[in-house]
């Protein structure tokens, strides 16, 4: 990806520059260059997704044995995947253009089988996605709009919502938190500004997204308690006390500089990697102990924790 445009204002961070990890290496992987991004990195480490320019199509790379597979080539392919607990299904998005609106179709992907099943198709505003309990959802126009079993279990426990974890998704710059199946708008940092990057803290409790001029701010579920983080641009959840993110600089057209930041709720702030890159969107895998990212020329790096 050669040109990243960031059309939001960088205030500088007040957070307190200390060791959050203990990075035992930064490494480049031999993955292909697709020109674009890292998409994603397994819960257990052991594959990245990969997706072109504009985030379009999406390749499963395998950090052991370098095989790949694509699993589409579709518009924002790459947007917003989501992973089983344990990696071996996921669940992405495939937009098109139809009579000039943009649609998209959910689907779900299972790695032991092989198999592939539509979620949702062809739906207007499609916010957000999540695998949980076997079972594949979406939230479209800010509401529960699918729920659909991908594994046996999901069926025998499809007609309850009350054990699903909270799910938080931007809806027209709208922060909407769909908890038990019910949606609700919340606005922690005020009513006058546009939430992106929300997501929920992996035990449910937490939620973190950014608003463009203000920052990255952490809230309780119901929306409480916030606290800012600073500014940290697409913020992941390493696990429910840490964060990853980057910080960027760019001309208004092209990023001059970024780097892959460490942050954790009580305020430590760690830069994770080294200024003779620009390096942006990490992804985090906390079981593997690995930080996946891309820099401005699409090359895949990870950061082995230890």
């Amino acid at each position: 990806m050669k040109k990243v445009l960031l059309s939001l204002v960088v205030f500088m961070s007040t957070t307190a520059f200390a060791q959050v990890f203990d990075v035992a290496s930064v490494q480049k992987v031999d993955a292909p260059n697709v020109g674009g991004l890292v998409a994603g990195i397994s819960p257990k480490g052991d594959y990245v997704l990969l997706t072109g320019d504009q985030q379009g199509g999406l390749m499963k790379y395998d950090l052991a044995s370098g095989k790949t597979e694509v699993l589409s080539t579709a518009i924002a392919a790459g947007l917003n995947v989501q992973f089983s607990a344990d990696g071996t299904e996921v669940l992405y998005r495939e937009d098109k253009f139809v009579n000039k609106l943009r649609k998209s179709t959910v689907m779900h992907k299972n790695f032991k089988t092989g198999a592939m099943t539509q979620i949702v198709s062809e739906c207007r505003n499609l916010n957000a996605m999540s695998l949980q309990g076997g079972k594949a959802l979406a939230i479209v126009n800010g509401e529960l709009a699918a729920m659909k079993p991908v594994t046996a279990a999901g069926a025998k426990t499809l007609a309850s919502t009350k054990t699903l974890k909270p799910i938080a998704s931007s809806c027209n710059g709208q922060l909407v938190l769909t908890v038990n199946g019910v949606s609700n708008i919340i606005a922690p940092s005020g009513k006058d500004y546009t939430y992106i990057w929300p997501s929920v803290s992996p035990d449910g409790k937490k939620v973190v997204y950014y608003v463009g001029g203000l920052g990255c701010f952490v809230c309780d579920i119901n929306g409480k308690n916030v606290k800012s983080m600073g500014n940290l641009l697409a913020p992941q959840w390493y696990d429910n006390s840490t964060l990853v993110g980057f910080n960027s600089t760019d001309d208004g057209h092209t990023a001059t500089s970024g780097c892959i930041v460490a942050q954790s709720i009580s305020g430590a702030r760690q830069v994770l990697t080294q200024d003779t890159m620009i390096a942006i969107f990490p992804y985090a895998s906390a079981e593997g102990k690995k930080i996946a990212f891309s820099d401005i020329n699409g090359a895949t790096y990870i950061i082995n924790i230890k």
